[in-house]
Formats: C-alpha cells, sequence, structure tokens
C-alpha cells in the first residue's frame, strides 16, 4: 500500500516548525516538557519505542531540516503529539510537545505557492 504524502496544512506550520527545531538545536537548548518519563535526547529507535510505550505515538509526518537533520512528528489517537529532531549521529532529541492535535483537511492544489 502506498503511503499517502503528509501535505495537510504544510505550508502553514513548516516555517514555525523549521525555526522551532532550528532555534532548539542551534543553542542546544531542548525543550522543558512535562514527559517527566521521557528523556530529552536518545537514539532514534530508543526514542521511537518510548514515544509509542509512554504514549501511543506513532510517526505522522517528517521533513529535513537544513538538510542534515530530520524533523519527525508523533501523534496519538487521544491527540497528544511530539516533534523531535534527529542529527546524522543519530541522537534524536525532542524540540516540542504538546496535546491537542487536529487533522485540517486540504488539498495540495489549495496551498498558496507564494507562502
Amino acid at each position: 500500500m502506498m503511503r499517502k504524502p503528509f501535505a495537510v496544512g504544510a505550508h502553514i506550520v513548516r516555517s514555525a516548525v523549521l525555526a522551532a527545531a532550528a532555534a532548539a538545536l542551534s543553542t542546544s537548548a531542548m525543550a522543558t516538557s512535562p514527559m517527566l518519563s521521557v528523556p530529552k535526547c536518545a537514539e532514534h529507535d530508543d526514542m521511537v519505542r518510548i514515544l509509542a510505550k509512554e504514549y501511543k505515538e506513532t510517526p505522522k509526518a517528517l521533513g529535513l531540516v537544513g538538510g542534515q537533520r530530520v524533523m519527525q512528528v508523533f501523534v496519538s489517537k487521544q491527540g497528544t503529539w511530539t516533534i523531535v529532531v534527529t542529527r546524522t549521529s543519530g541522537d534524536t532529541c525532542i524540540v516540542a510537545a504538546g496535546q491537542n492535535w487536529e487533522e485540517v483537511p486540504m488539498e495540495v492544489g489549495q496551498l498558496d505557492p507564494r507562502a
């Protein structure tokens, strides 16, 4: 089964997400989170297991940051979400987390290419 590419509201959130990730990584400051049982950084496979076990979150979207890092959004059916950034070394760090994730349906053709 072919996966549908993630394009929902991408132009709206892209700049904010990339800016937050870049700021967090450039200052080496990791987001303060109420997720007390989850480490702020871990090896990628460990982080994926932890988010799945503790919050039932699975990967929802991903993108490149500066061509050298991968940003992923993990979401649960209960609406919790976590954004992580993985470096080429495999270190994965949480840059944001929250609740009340909501899908905003939008066709790719509706996106403004100038945004």
